[in-house]
This record gives structure tokens, sequence and C-alpha cells, in this order.
């Protein structure tokens, strides 16, 4: 199939128009590079997947990653495989519920190493993960050889400390919107401001990234570097030096995070066009950067991270295009050119009438809805919410970023040395004075209306393709902006009012969290209903689909864990926890999105839920009844449902109980014309 497609595009480059030769021979390369990309990846996972899937090893690991669960003696844990079975080794692996331990720690233990399910094997694989791992109970426990002297650690250890320097002297709330933003520690992030930065159209703050990579580099080369040096190409090569060292420093204070790596790499492949080719280009750079990463891994282009950070650079790159083609006109229509009619008077255009600052903010606004504009069809293809917001924010708070971001570095800098305390303590204070508007405002907007808006996947496609059409189409003609930028804006919101009409009052249900313990969340407009199972690592997962589908309140959180070790707290109307309630009880409960009906048994629960004239179950636990029950709809588990007659399924994955020619789905969108619709 890949040389099919090579040949039928070889074949379509000798019927192009000579003019366009050099552009075909680029993407006919482009795709050369990436075929050569899928290949070295697949082939460097297929022998990793032929040495040690299906087989129990002795591992040699250091802890990338560490996420606590519901039980206290376990985490959620990524791993850097350093040796297996006394040889050296070098892939990540992913393992549910590791004997308790910490980020950066060596670790050695008996595994049973097996592929990713099938359904989220891609999303692992653009991860880096290459398979996933299971602690040998019957096997000595996990031992901790102790403190990894690996360049990875120790920039974890690093940014752990300049964290806590940051947070010691502010608010939790504060301190953890600042450590976020300036060092990547989302650890003390409340999953209340996480919603509320999504809705207001901020949540790309909260996240470093080339934006503060880009004000880093710009700010404190401003202050070493006066701008006047750059008027020779010697001071231009010295400037690119010093950016390169400074993205270095970000790298290495956020531990290493893949969103900064991505800047990072961009700053360096543009300092190195500026030191062999000459000026710096920003597509170009660009493009080299995506080559480079997507050359390790060629799946990394499935990571939302990569098709965000992309997609907005070139947001920026059309709003600053779109700035220079209005000066022109404006120039061409408005200034006399020189020995041409003296005696007419000059009229000036009235955007150069404007004051700076006003002029400055106009074309903040211009980049910034460019930006939006290009990063919305990736939201929505994904089946994430977006905010309506975004632009007005971009105007309003977006300018607190720069100082915000210094003064991070400031008191997280300022806090390890003990003599620099009252300082520290003056730093921090302005510091949680500055978040405390910046998070005021987010959480201010994010309950307005237009703030979470979900789209149906299938028709957002549509509405993105019409956009990008409309675009290329206006850029292509020439059409003035003030007659593009209204039509096409015309376009969007009619397109997104016809789409709100569309998915209103349809009912979701999906299955979020472990495949062992999948939690059930059913939304309906803003409002939902949680069947909570899982820890803290399905909680996260059920309040990104909450944010997901731009649900504002939850009726209901039913917590169905028996021996809970730790309780849910996601903010609900109502709770009920099925381990406190009486044996061989039941209770009702009438919620927007379905009617509930709870059933406590000895050994477990059972919960019925009813959408309409279709009804949902759910198990957990042994559930003892006296006669079948019979349902359209199960949600399975692991475990064989003994005691419920079923029709079709819900499921996350392909259980060992489940018949070969099973079909399941692990997420369903009913309609109120009765229609169903798998997703």
């Amino acid at each position: 199939m890949p040389f099919a497609a090579f040949f039928v595009a070889f074949l379509l480059l000798l019927c192009i128009p000579r003019r366009s030769r050099k552009l075909a021979v680029c993407l006919l390369l482009g795709a050369l590079a990436g075929l050569c990309a899928v290949y070295t990846t697949n082939a460097r996972l297929e022998r990793t997947r032929a040495n040690y899937a299906g087989r129990t090893v002795l591992l040699t690991a250091e802890v990338e990653r560490a996420d606590s669960t519901y039980f206290s003696d376990t985490v959620d844990a990524t791993l850097w495989v350093e040796g297996a079975n006394g040889r050296r080794a070098g892939f990540r692996i992913t393992c549910a519920e590791l004997p308790a331990c910490a980020a950066g720690q060596r670790v050695q233990g008996w595994f049973t190493l097996q592929q990713p399910d099938m359904e989220e094997r891609t999303a692992q694989y653009a991860d880096g993960i290459a398979l996933q791992a299971e602690p040998l109970a019957e096997k000595p426990q996990l031992t901790v050889l102790g403190e990894s002297g690996s360049f990875r650690a120790r920039t974890h250890r690093l940014q752990q400390k300049l964290s806590e320097s940051l947070r010691r002297e502010m608010h939790r709330d504060t301190g953890g919107v600042l450590a976020a933003m300036t060092v990547g520690d989302r650890s003390g992030l409340s999953a209340q401001l996480r919603s509320a930065y999504r809705g207001a159209g901020l949540s790309h703050v909260l996240v470093v990234s080339g934006m503060h990579v880009s004000i880093l580099c710009g700010d404190i080369l401003s202050v070493l570097l006066p701008y006047r040096w750059e008027q020779s190409y010697r001071s231009r090569r010295r400037r690119t030096v010093w950016k390169s060292l400074l993205a270095l420093v970000l790298m290495g204070v956020t531990g290493f995070t893949p969103s900064v790596r991505r800047a990072a790499v961009a700053v360096w492949v543009s300092a190195l066009g500026v030191w062999v080719w000459g000026p710096a280009d920003t597509l170009t750079s660009l493009a080299a950067a995506g080559i480079l990463m997507t050359a390790v891994n060629s799946y990394a282009v499935w990571d939302i991270g990569f098709e965000l950070s992309f997609a907005a650079v070139a947001g920026t790159v059309a709003g600053g295009a779109c700035i220079r083609r209005m000066r022109d006109a404006h120039d061409r229509r408005f200034w006399i050119k020189a020995g041409e009619n003296l005696q007419k008077p000059v009229r000036r255009p009235w955007f150069n009438r404007l004051p700076e600052r006003l002029q400055g903010l106009a074309e903040s606004a211009c980049i910034a809805a460019c930006a939006s504009a290009a990063t919305f069809p990736v939201l929505v293809l994904r089946g994430l919410s977006v905010s309506v917001w975004a632009m007005v924010s971009s105007i309003a708070v977006l300018w607190m970023v720069q100082p915000l971001l210094l003064l991070g570095l400031a008191v997280a800098f300022v806090g390890l040395v003990p003599w620099l305390a009252p300082v520290h303590g003056v730093l921090s204070r302005a510091a949680d004075l500055l978040t405390g508007l910046l998070n005021g405002w987010a959480v201010w907007l994010c309950t307005k209306p237009g703030a979470s808006i979900y789209f149906d996947t299938a028709y957002a496609a549509l509405v993105c393709l019409l956009l990008c059409g409309l675009g290329v189409l206006a850029f292509r003609w020439r059409v003035r902006l003030r007659v593009a930028v209204p039509g096409i804006l015309l376009a969007a919101a009619v397109g997104i009012g016809l789409g709100n009409a569309l998915s209103r009052d349809v009912v979701h249900i999906d299955l979020v969290g472990s495949a062992q313990a999948p939690a059930v969340v059913v939304t309906q407009n803003d409002r939902a209903v949680v069947l909570f199972r899982g820890g803290s690592a399905a909680q996260r997962a059920v309040e990104n689909q909450l944010a997901r589908r731009g649900v504002r309140t939850v009726e209901l959180v039913a917590d169905l864990r028996m021996n809970a070790k730790t309780a849910c707290t996601l903010p609900a109307q109502q709770g009920i926890r099925a381990e406190r309630l009486p044996v061989n009880t039941a209770r009702k409960l009438r919620c927007t999105p379905a009617a509930v009906e709870l059933l406590r048994t000895r050994e477990g629960c059972l919960v019925r839920l009813s959408i309409g004239n279709r009804q949902f179950v759910t198990l957990s636990g042994r559930a003892e009844l006296a006669q079948p029950l019979q349902t359209e709809w199960l949600t399975a588990t692991p475990k064989k449902p003994e005691t419920v007659r079923y029709q079709k399924l819900l499921a996350l994955r392909r259980y060992s109980w489940m018949a070969p020619e099973t079909q399941y789905t692990a997420s369903l969108s009913l309609r109120r014309t009765g229609g169903e619709r798998f997703e």
C-alpha cells in the first residue's frame, strides 16, 4: 500500500505544472521521510514485542511518573526499563497497581509484560510506551534500589525543589497555578481550577509550552542583549546561542516535559538555521522540529499536545501574515509615493491613526483569533470542549503571563537561598496577588454561557472542513479582511448554532478509567451522573471526561466500591456510597440524564440506569439475585456476569469471558428520536 501511494504520487508529479514541481518534490520527500520514520518506529516496537511480550522477566527500571491509586500502598507508574534479566534494555512501560514508590527512584522486580490493549495502543505508543506490565504477587516484592542518578531523575528532583520553594508562602490555589505555569508541576492544581481555566479558554496557560519558551527567551534576552545588537549577522548568531541555552534551562526546570521539548527543538533548529543558512524562518523551523521529533517516534503525531502546539504556531504565523497584508493594503491605498502628485494631501489609514498601544492590542487580537481558529479543529475532532471566550481571555489577561512567568521563576530560585527569605516573602506576595487576579478572571468567566461547548465529532469535521476551505480561498483570492473575516465568522456562528441544536438533549454514556474497574459517566447537555469505580487515576479520567462533555453540574456520584481506602472527591449535588448502605436495600433517584436504581447486596452492588425506554446495568463485586435480571445493555467488567441477561455490551476492552464474535463499544450516544450512535 505505501509503495502504491508513492507510485501514484510520482505520476501526479509528472502531470502538474512546472512552476509547482518544487513544492511537489518537497511534499514527496516529506512523505518519504514519514514512511521511513513509520517503518523505523514499527521495527523497534516489533523487536521489543518479540523479545518481551507475554514473558515474565526481572526488570531494573527508573520510575518516571507515579500517580496514587485508591489503595494506599500502590501507584500507577510509568517506568523506563534499564535492564531485563540482567541484560541492557531501553524501552518504556506502564504498570497499574505497582507497589508504592516515587518518581526518580530505581526499582527492581518481576513483571509480566504484555502488549497494550488494542483500544489504547496508539495513545500508548504516542507517549513512547511499548508494553504494559503487571507485577507478580508470587515473586519477591518490588525492591527500591535508591535514587536514580540519571539526568532525567536529577531534573525531576530539581523541578520538585523549585515547586516547593515557589509554593511555600503562597495560597494553595495560587501556588498550584503558578507552579504549573512556571515549572510544569500540576500536582497542586485542583479540579475546579482546571475546569475554570478550560472554560475561560486559558488551559494552555497551565501547560509550559512554546509560549512560555518564547516569553522567557524574548524578555531575558531583551535585557541581556538589546535589540540594537541585531543589526549585524554576527550579533544574531550570538543571540541564537543565548536562546538555545535559555531553552535548555527551561527544559531542565520543567523536568523535560514533552511540550517544552518540542518548543526547545524548534528554537534549536531556528538557531541552526541562523548559523548555517541565514535568517530564521518560523515555518521551516517548525517543520524541521516536527521531522526530528517524529523520526524518533512516528506515533508522536497522535499526541494531542503535539497537534495543538503545531496548530497554534501555524495560527500565530498566519496571524502575522494577516497583519502584514493589512498594512501593505493600507500603504498602497493611502500613502503617496515620492514624486507623484505632491499637491494631493496624504491621508493616513485608520489603523495608523490609532495609539501605539491600541495598535498592539489590535495585532494581539488578530494573532489570538488566528491561533484559536487553528487549534479549534484539533479540539473538536479530538472530542474536547471549546470555549467561545478564548479570544476575549487572550486579549484581557494573557498579558499577565509574561510578568507571572518571570516572577514565578524569581520566587522559585530565590526561595532556594535561605538568607534571601525577606525578598522571597515580598516576591511571593506579589505573585500571589497577580495569580489571584488571573484565577478570579477564570472562575468568573467559566460560568458564562459558551464557556464549554461540545461538538459531535462527525458534524465538527464538516464544520472544520468548511471553515478551513473558506480561509484558504480568502487567502488565495486575496479577499479583503473586512469582507473575509465577517464571512468566516458568520459561517462559524451558523455551524456552531446548528451543532448545538443537533446535540441538544443527546444522552452520552461513556466508560472511562481502568479496564479493571471502569467508571460510567452519563451526560446530557451540561448535567451528569457518575457511577464511580477506581482510584485517583480514575477520578482524573472522570474529571477529564466531564470537561470534555462541557458538564457544569454533577447531579449524582454513586461510589460503587467496597472497602474503599480513599474517598471520591468529585463535587456533586448528591452522593451515595454503596458500602454504607444496609445489605439488601435499594435506593431510587431521579436525575436529568437518567433514573438511577442502586441495589446493595452482601458482597457488592447492582445499578440500573433507565434512559427513556432503555436500561443499562452496572455490576460491582458480586450481586446475588433470586433470578437473572433482564436488560438491554450491560457494562462489562473482568468478572463474568452470572446474574444478568443482556443483549448488548459496553466495555473498554475484550475480556476473557466474552465470545470471540462479541461486539462492544465504550461510548454510546442516544438521541431523542430513538437513534443510537457508537463512538
